[in-house]
């Protein structure tokens, strides 16, 4: 049967179909990208470089602009402070090119559209999210050369930031009194710059009223300006601020490979404040050279940090200073450094390592005092970072190589993780170093006094690239079972070897630290682990696993069982007294009370055990010996001030022993230092304590342990 179809229609149905293709699936393309704009940025971001290869497109202006939107995320910027590091997309130079372009797309060929000063500013915020003063300052005098009212006034404000930035305030202000206000979306933004040459100029009643002005405005755009986020609270961070109206300043420079970076944010707060999800506010802001100079703040304990485009650390090391807060008493420089990665020569990435040893080797640092090996471990998606013992049992290399035993790295003290179930992560078990997955190796280079000089990997870095091992060979079932948290399972199959062979120490070392660690809550069984443990040692003379099954036991655990854990201590070889050995000793006599034993063990530590080493003197009421251990340049402690410890500890050395105050804050000590009770009990103890004590120095003492305790 023949079926007739008249021409006309054949017309309209492929009419009907090329308007399905060229404007109906476009047009649904773009509305769909745009519902996706907020909520999911990168899918928008997909759908809109979709829409922009249409041949026909009547949207592309606005397609280009959200597209590149979406991209730079309203120029969040990474933070990175002593306390934390914290950010969210990561974009490299490739990346933020790449939107420029979009941006200029729109400037070249758009001219009537109305996301063609928009795209004008995301130039401007772009360079100033890259640290690019030059191209900013290019781009600043074309906008002033165009007739469009709008893009003249986006060049004044832009030029005005850069004043700002650079410490120029009188040349800014200058510049804006020829500024006319008339434009809410252009007026938002003056008004902030207005704030922020007030602030800068310590002016903050001003700064607080042209904020409030730019509040009552609002602001119609999800992107940021100047190359940052909308600071839509800043005139609340300000109106609690107490730290400002100081007379010290913080003085430095934010440099990558010794060149100064431009447009940096500087933060600052107190340390252990937690970080808002909306960001930080800067106090100061980095000029063309990279230098900054913070208003004037009082005297105090802070944390310091950054806000940095992405892209300008993408293929640098950040180097961390042996910091972790920073005292302000006077005038302080404090500078934030970027380098080049140095190099390492061996493992390439994704070596493969035969038998039981890997070498790592690397170019030397100049004025490097030490090195460290770390490994990273990667599971579910996450990953772990530990430093890793050479075979000679050191943390801290001298040289430019060293060689890695696996068997015992396995058995290694080293970090862990443990989820709301007390489940253990398996590398605790296993170690960090073993068969069926790539472990990729990280150097860093400290001088003397633990200040990073370089590492061997970026900011940003893919771990294919990272120099990296692959231990030859199989896991066992026992292995596997462990790999998977199948950790009952794996008890299970490890009791059967033992057995066929009462004496397989292989079996008897996963046992030890399978029954140390449990495998969940209540599962944890000391005198087993203890058991299994000797036995290694007995058969074997290796005490790295007896040593790590005491590392994991808590004060409780030392108090029950102290006779058999003082017997092994004794036992165990000094070849094998290393700062992890004098560690756990003494976290044993602290449980137990002997709190000088405790001491000279905590000595050995490498300023683990700063704090308990002060609370120990003043619990035996040896002030000297603690002001002069705190006078001490190689003693650093993380959160505590040094001055005010001495001059609480000054104050308390002029107090009666027999005192009722000093009594009560003894019998604190001696609580505090036998870890008595859970983190909320020791809290509630604390604040009793620090509600009955009336002398200064004691005081002085309660508040830096306040801080070192982080209630």
């Amino acid at each position: 049967m023949k079926i007739k179809v008249k021409v006309k229609t054949l017309i309209l149905i492929s009419l009907g179909i090329l308007f399905f293709i060229f404007a109906v699936i476009p047009f649904a393309n773009i509305e769909l990208a745009n519902y996706f704009s907020n909520s999911k940025p990168e899918i928008a971001e997909k759908l809109y470089d979709y829409y922009l290869r249409y041949p026909i497109a009547l949207r592309k202006d606005e397609a280009l602009y959200k597209s590149a939107q979406s991209t730079m995320n309203g120029f969040s910027r990474y933070n990175i402070m002593m306390g934390m590091q914290l950010g969210e997309k990561t974009l490299d130079y490739t990346t933020i090119n790449n939107t420029i372009d979009k941006y200029k797309n729109i400037i070249r060929d758009y001219s009537k559209s109305d996301y063609y000063t928009l795209a004008y500013k995301g130039i401007l915020d772009s360079y100033i999210y890259l640290g690019d003063s030059d191209n900013l300052k290019k781009w600043i005098d074309w906008g002033k050369l165009q007739d469009y009212k709008k893009t003249k006034d986006i060049s004044v404000l832009y030029e005005g930031y850069n004043y700002f930035a650079n410490r120029e305030y009188n040349k800014a202000e200058e510049l804006l009194s020829t500024f006319v206000l008339g434009n809410n979306d252009m007026d938002y933004i003056y008004y902030f710059l207005k704030g922020h040459i007030e602030f800068a100029k310590e002016d903050f009643n001003k700064a607080l009223e042209y904020y409030n002005k730019a509040s009552e405005i609002g602001w119609q755009y999800r992107t940021g300006f100047f190359g940052s986020v909308v600071p839509d609270g800043r005139r609340f961070w300000l109106d609690e601020l107490d730290f400002y109206k100081g007379e010290n300043k913080i003085k430095g420079r934010v440099t990558a490979d010794g060149v100064g970076i431009p447009f940096v944010e500087i933060y600052l707060q107190y340390p252990n404040q937690g970080y808002a999800s909306r960001g930080i506010d800067f106090v100061a802001i980095t000029d063309k050279d990279g230098y900054y100079e913070t208003i004037g703040i009082k005297e105090g304990r802070y944390d310091l940090g950054i806000g940095i485009g992405t892209a300008i650390f993408f293929d640098k090391a950040y180097l961390t200073k042996n910091v972790y807060n920073l005292q302000v008493s006077d005038n302080v420089e404090f500078d934030f450094e970027f380098k080049t990665p140095m190099k390492v020569i061996s493992p390439k990435p994704e070596e493969l390592v035969e038998g039981n040893k890997f070498e790592v080797k690397w170019e030397e640092v100049n004025e490097a005092d030490y090195y460290t090996v770390r490994a990273v471990a990667i599971d579910d998606g996450s990953s772990m970072t530990v430093s890793i013992r050479d075979e000679n049992g050191k943390n801290k290399i001298k040289g430019n190589k060293a060689v890695f035993n696996i068997e015992m790295l396995k058995n290694s003290p080293t970090g862990y993780s443990m989820d709301d179930d007390e489940i253990v992560n398996p590398e605790a078990i296993m170690g960090y170093i073993h068969g069926e997955t790539m472990i990729p190796i990280i150097v860093n280079a400290y001088d003397k006094n633990g200040n990073m000089l370089s590492s061997s990997v970026p900011m940003t870095s893919r771990y294919e690239n990272v120099p990296s091992i692959k231990i030859v060979g199989k896991l066992t079932v026992g292995e596997k079972l462990i790999v998977n948290k199948e950790y009952e399972k794996a008890v299970g199959y490890y009791e059967n070897l033992l057995l066929e062979d009462k004496d397989n120490i292989k079996a008897l070392s996963y046992l030890s630290k399978l029954y140390i660690f449990g495998w969940g809550k209540g599962t944890k069984d000391v005198h087993k682990a203890i058991d299994c443990g000797t036995k290694v040692y007995n058969l074997s003379g290796n005490a790295d696993v007896i040593l790590r099954v005491l590392g994991q036991m808590n004060s409780n655990d030392y108090r029950d069982n102290k006779e058999i854990i003082k017997e092994l201590f004794d036992i165990i070889p000094n070849e094998y007294r290393d700062i992890y050995f004098y560690w756990y000793r003494g976290e044993y006599y602290r449980a137990l009370g002997e709190f000088e034993k405790a001491r000279k063990d905590f000595l050995f530590t490498d300023n683990i055990f700063l704090s308990d080493i002060i609370y120990i003197d003043l619990y035996y009421g040896k002030y000297e010996r603690a002001i002069d251990f705190l006078r001490n340049n190689n003693v650093r402690f993380y959160y505590m001030n040094k001055g005010k410890l001495i001059e609480g500890i000054e104050l308390l050395s002029k107090l009666p022993q027999d005192d009722k105050e000093y009594t009560i804050f003894r019998e604190y000590l001696f609580r505090i230092l036998k870890r008595e009770g859970d983190y909320n009990y020791r809290k509630e103890d604390f604040d009793k304590v620090y509600n009955s004590i009336k002398n200064l120095g004691i005081k002085i003492i309660l508040n830096e342990i306040k801080i070192d305790n982080n209630w």
